[in-house]
Parts: structure tokens; sequence; C-alpha cells
């Protein structure tokens, strides 16, 4: 038979399981309620694993779908949540920087202001803590061989750049400055025993 099909028995022996359960537990429940309420529970999860693959996702964080996003402004708090792959706040598709400026206006950074409810958690987080807590956990990517030769061979060439220009600075500490009015080729004493000879 099909789910909607004329037949709608329960098997004995899932009865019996019940009823047994129900005793040694202590219930109270009625047989149908306790059916009512299991049945319930087991569609809540199926439809909660066909939506776990969706949210909405802000920036490297992701949000699942049924996450709430609360601000508080003016003493009040307004609320958003996360349905499918979309944020909504008041019936409209908006992202979080659009919910603080529908809320407050320009000027506010969404990482700061909202507070974040995870479907799984009870508390309230506030997404920059969120964050920071999500970039810790990251792991560094692996450097490829490639990335690795070219970072050394920028770190050789900058260290030969320094070395070149720190032996030019000492080539040109340890010339002897010459005095300008001698020419070049000449020597001091050349220049002495000319002017002598004029005297």
């Amino acid at each position: 038979m099909n789910a909607r099909g004329s037949e709608n028995v329960v098997p004995t022996t899932a009865l019996l399981e019940l009823c047994d359960f129900l005793k040694a537990r202590g219930s109270t429940l009625a047989l149908d309620e306790a059916l009512s309420c299991a049945l319930r529970q087991w569609m809540a999860v199926q439809s909660s694993e066909a939506d776990a693959d969706r949210g909405y996702q802000w920036k490297r964080l992701f949000l699942p779908s049924g996450s709430r996003l609360r601000m508080q402004y003016a003493g009040q708090w307004f609320y958003a949540e996360v349905e499918g792959d979309e944020l909504f706040f008041e019936g409209q598709s908006v992202s979080p920087r659009g919910m603080t400026q529908m809320i407050a206006g320009d000027g506010r950074n969404a990482w700061r202001d909202l507070w974040i409810r995870l479907p799984e958690e009870k508390n309230w987080n506030r997404a920059s803590l969120l964050r920071r807590d999500l970039l810790k956990r990251e792991q560094p990517r692996p450097v490829s061989p490639l990335e690795a030769v070219s970072a050394a061979a920028r770190s050789m060439s900058e260290a030969l750049t320094a070395s070149k220009v720190l032996l030019d600075y000492v080539n040109r500490q340890s010339e002897r400055l010459t005095e300008r009015r001698v020419s070049k080729h000449r020597r001091k004493d050349d220049t002495l025993s000319d002017d002598c000879r004029f005297d």
C-alpha cells in the first residue's frame, strides 16, 4: 500500500511493544496519544534532516535553516529567522547588514550588533564571537610545493637585495674622501712645490 492507502493499520507487534514501553516507564499517556506523539516526532526528524543542508551563508559563517538572529535597538529587540536558504526579517528576505540598516540605519556593524541562536542551541551568541571561533577552528590550508618554492625565491631575492644595499653603504663609508680643491690626479706635494717656486 502507498502512504495514503486505504489500510491504516499499525502492526500488532509494534502496538504491543509500545504498550510494554509505556507501562515500564510508568507513562500516563493513552496508547493513541503516544502513537500521535511518536508520529509527530518522527515527521519532525524527517523534515529537519531534509533541511539540514539548507541555510544562509554569511561570509564564512553558515547559519542552518531555523537559526534565529536578533538585535537590540532603542530598548527593543528585533528578530529574524533563517528559512531555507534565506534570512527573513519582517517578511522580507535580507542580509544581516540589511537587517541592521532597516532597524538602526547606516553606521552599524552587523557582526557586532547581531546575536545568533543556532537551532540546536539554547543560548544566544554574538555574531562576532561565532565568527572568531570559526576562524580559530579553521586549519591553515597546506602549502603546495610551487607556493613553497615561490616563497623561498622571494625570501632569497629580498636577502640578496638587502645585502647589496649593505655592501654599497659599507663601500661608500670606507672610501677616502678627497678634498675638493685638489684635482684627482695631482698629489698634495706637487701643489706645494709649485706654490713655493712662485714666491
